[in-house]
């Protein structure tokens, strides 16, 4: 899994130059018919949707697969299967600017591996930004999981085999692509932490937030996706996060969704004037804020008595 980083700049600039940005998204997997192929985005380039692959034709195989045998969220998830040739893609747009988060809930089952990686540009050419990220690697590690060219080197992890967790990454590009930092989160455990490169361990920096890269490394893997949201501004606080709280920004509608219900949600706006509030008592809320300003907003919300605030862009 080695590259040659100089022809993968050369490329990914086009590659980026090249692409469209794809927006904030949430997907709960449960519009997908079950036994397909999930391709909705066949060029990569972002026009209609954000799974594609590595240039394998996406269709079974090569694709994420709707499911029925595992869900999260709902009675569906994405599988990648133990056939050592699923090469499926998320596409996160080529982001070299802004601040951006990453959540999605994920299952490997008992002696099984999983594995992903996190892929500089769509459509990919081959730009590992961290190297590669393993779960159970090799069938020799259950429940301990590895990232190994983080900017400072190798880092182990635990998560719970056989259990669904989430998986977090918050990337703060606002100073461009070439000072991104990023954290990332696996069931709770910061594996690494608020501020780190975003960059491998020989200090080459991503050429853009590309991709995820969901691939079947052998044919003992197995790992179900779920729950999968991408935002402008950064992930909820760890409390809201144990309460399966995510929220996604599209097309000036914001979504919150919990696992316990969701009592109130207030919007501020960045001079502290509040211009939305609601009671919900619901585990989802859909919020209307086409009529707002362009900006950034303050979202409080309260799920059973617990309080915490996530930052949007509209």
């Amino acid at each position: 899994m080695k590259k040659n980083y100089f022809l993968v700049a050369i490329l990914s600039f086009v590659m980026v130059s090249m692409t469209a940005q794809v927006g904030p998204f949430f997907d709960d997997m449960e519009s997908y018919t079950t036994g397909d192929p999930i391709f909705t985005d066949p060029d990569g380039s972002g026009a209609n949707g954000h799974w594609t692959d590595w240039g394998c034709g996406g269709g079974p195989g090569c694709a994420i697969m709707s499911t029925e045998a595992e869900a999260y969220d709902g009675v569906k998830s994405g599988l990648v299967p133990g056939d050592a040739t699923t090469d499926a893609v998320l596409n996160l747009g080529n982001k070299i600017f802004g601040e951006w988060a990453l959540s999605f809930w994920m299952l490997v089952p008992d002696d099984k591996e999983g594995y992903f990686n996190l892929q500089g540009t769509v459509p990919v050419v081959g730009e590992w930004t961290v190297g590669n990220i393993f779960f159970n690697q090799g069938l020799l590690t259950p429940g301990i999981g590895l990232i190994d060219d983080a900017h400072d080197g190798a880092h182990n992890f635990d998560y719970p085999q056989g259990e669904w967790f989430l998986i977090e990454m918050n990337f703060d590009i606002s100073l461009g692509i070439g000072a991104a930092t990023w954290e990332f989160i696996v069931a709770g455990n910061v594996v690494l932490p608020v501020g780190s490169p975003y960059q491998n361990s020989g200090g080459v920096t991503a050429t853009s937030l590309g991709g995820i890269d969901f691939y079947s490394i052998s044919e003992n893997h197995l790992a179900y996706y779920d729950a999968l949201t991408y935002s402008e501004g950064f992930l909820a606080n760890d409390d809201f996060s144990a309460k399966g709280f995510r929220s996604a920004m599209s097309n000036g509608t914001l979504t919150l969704k919990a696992q316990e219900n969701i009592n109130s949600v207030a919007i501020y706006n960045m001079l502290g004037q509040k211009v939305y509030n609601a009671n919900v008592n619901a585990m989802q809320s859909t919020v209307d804020m086409s009529n707002l300003s362009n900006g950034t907003y303050i979202v409080k919300v309260n799920i059973n008595g617990t309080e915490g605030s996530v930052k949007v862009i509209r």
